[in-house]
């Protein structure tokens, strides 16, 4: 059974799945270039057609994340590209509508039939509607290995909920309880994120300002816009009356050091998290944890929660915001109606991918100068074995907010001062960390805590202790806080990357580099080898391995 999924909110995206394998999926945004692309995922589906070779008319059902959102699937509504600002008018009225929802309201069957009657006049055919948090919860259980596992979805909202716990067992997610938007973590990190000047859907910004800061100065002007219920299974907030820009308690806020609030923010967010986690696991008796929802982009809180007692493993959706909605909505129909048990998600390269022909024809269309190598992989690690920085595209796009070497910049990690230049070069702000790849067989000496999430740790979605040896060979991959968000890299799921890696081991002896994701400032990811090479120029950078092509920028 081919299942094809999509998701029309913010982060729209869509996937095609069949019984234990993702076929292909890629969020709108890679194809639009508008960061955060909501609405239909129309150029997605043109996308899956052209590079799979599937028709619509092949697709055995469609289904669609999210049951109440009719306002994504009007008919002539533009959807803002981005979210409303977290302290404004707009955005309390989404909280009182996703409040209502949640309460199952008048209205909400309503907006559910609307949605119904939307889609089947779209795509010809009944499509059933995913609640958006078994979404979530769905494209982390079964993609984890998992037999059993304890769920936990937490986001800022969708279906009227913030968060939810599920029990996980036989291919099934059972949702135990949750809470409604108006008791959203996500609503409180993204506040903190916007009065520091950043955009809520980009808050791992403040995780990193975070590491800088010292939390204890403002624990305690913090404490109260955020805290855990009696019975840890819930969440406190301010009224939406309290939450106003202009009240004291944000003024006090906005006057003091920035890293000092992120520091108090981002202790406060593990501190209420930790504990939730923990009861969780209780209250389902499963000490696997698997993670998905906006939230657990936190690679602190993740690493947090790996590191209780009571959890034995942890596994992060690689694409863990609502750009895994469509993912996990066709996993659920699949367990509801064909059963289907959990499955080691191999890799995340399941988007667009060129040929080589079309890859020269972009090359050459540029008027820059190219070559094709003998030997990619060696002639690449050459290059960052003599210092210079290489922009690497090959093979399928990944899917998710992380770049894992097949739309990526390398470089060596070696230099302590390299962090800065690249920033300036890349213009992001000046405190973002770099993340490394490494050898898997090599990763134990590097990073603490692998076991519990040496799985999840292919995705760069958790932090780690990093070892004296990383900290003196790969200087410029360890954050201030002595941590790393590491992807390991396998022969088995990345044989042309993990020969890359290899490669320049062999003749520097280090077996991680420096990769960051190859995009514009403030753009998604590239997709097309064009993307790429208009990004070369913006990046800096000299070099570009288009697939086996090698591109030189002279000027």
């Amino acid at each position: 059974m081919n299942v094809l999924a999509i998701h029309e909110d913010s982060n729209a995206n869509l996937a095609l799945v069949t019984e234990r394998r993702v076929v292909f999926a890629v969020a709108e945004e890679r194809l639009t270039r508008n960061r955060f692309q909501a609405g239909f995922p129309d150029r997605s589906l043109d996308a899956l057609e052209r590079h799979t070779g599937i028709r619509r008319d092949q697709i055995d059902a469609v289904v669609a994340g999210n049951r109440y959102h009719v306002h994504s699937r009007l008919p002539g509504v533009k959807l803002p590209t981005y979210e409303h600002p977290f302290l404004g008018l707009s955005q309390k009225a989404m909280l009182l509508l996703q409040h209502h929802m949640y309460a199952q309201g008048v209205g909400t069957r309503t907006a559910e039939g609307l949605s119904e009657r939307f889609l089947r006049r779209r795509f010809g055919r009944e499509v059933p509607l995913i609640d958006h948090h078994t979404a979530h919860a769905y494209s982390a259980y079964l993609p984890s290995g998992f037999a059993e596992a304890t769920a936990i979805t937490i986001d800022n909202f969708g279906d009227g909920y913030s968060a939810s716990v599920f029990r996980c067992r036989d291919g099934r997610a059972e949702r135990l309880y949750g809470s409604d938007a108006l008791r959203s973590p996500g609503q409180f990190y993204g506040e903190m994120a916007q009065l520091l000047g950043f955009h809520p859907l980009l808050a791992g910004k403040l995780t990193a300002l975070a590491a800088l800061g010292d939390s204890r100065t403002l624990a305690h002007e913090v404490e109260p816009f955020f805290g855990l219920s009696a019975d840890e299974k819930d969440f406190e907030l301010p009224s939406l009356r309290r939450s106003a820009a202009y009240r004291a308690a944000y003024r006090g806020l906005q006057a003091a050091k920035p890293a000092n609030v992120a520091a108090a923010v981002q202790r406060r967010f593990e501190d209420v998290l930790v504990p939730y986690a923990r009861r969780a696991v209780r209250e389902t008796g499963i000490a696997n944890v698997v993670l998905a929802g906006g939230v657990f982009a936190n690679v602190a809180v993740n690493r947090r929660i790996a590191e209780l007692p009571e959890v034995t493993g942890v596994y992060v959706q690689p694409a863990m915001s609502d750009q895994g909605i469509a993912l996990g909505a066709a996993l659920a129909f699949l367990a509801a109606n064909q059963g289907i048990r959990a499955f080691d998600l191999e890799h995340v390269f399941l988007g667009p991918s060129y040929t080589e022909a079309e890859l020269r024809a972009a090359a050459e269309a540029s008027g820059l100068s190219c070559r094709r190598m003998d030997d990619p992989e060696d002639e690449i690690a050459e290059l960052l074995a003599r210092g210079e920085g290489v922009a690497r595209f090959d093979g399928a796009l990944e899917f998710g907010p992380r770049a894992l070497g097949n739309r990526s910049i390398l470089w060596g990690a070696s230099d302590p001062a390299l962090p800065e230049r690249l920033n300036q070069a890349l213009h992001r702000a000046s405190f973002m960390p770099f993340a490394p790849a490494t050898l898997d067989e090599r990763a134990d000496e590097r990073y603490q805590g692998l076991e519990k999430a040496r799985r999840t740790a292919r995705f760069m979605t958790m932090a780690f202790p990093c070892t004296e040896r990383l900290r003196s060979e790969s200087p410029s991959v360890v954050h201030v806080d002595g941590t790393a968000r590491p992807q390991l890299v396998t022969q088995e799921h990345s044989p042309a990357f993990h020969r890359l890696l290899s490669c320049y081991e062999r003749r520097t002896g280090i077996p991680t580099l420096l990769n960051t994701s190859f995009n514009l400032h403030e753009e998604p990811i590239v997709c097309t080898p064009e993307d790429a090479l208009r990004a070369l120029a913006a990046s800096g950078l000299r070099f570009l391995a288009l697939g086996p092509f090698l591109v030189e920028r002279t000027t």
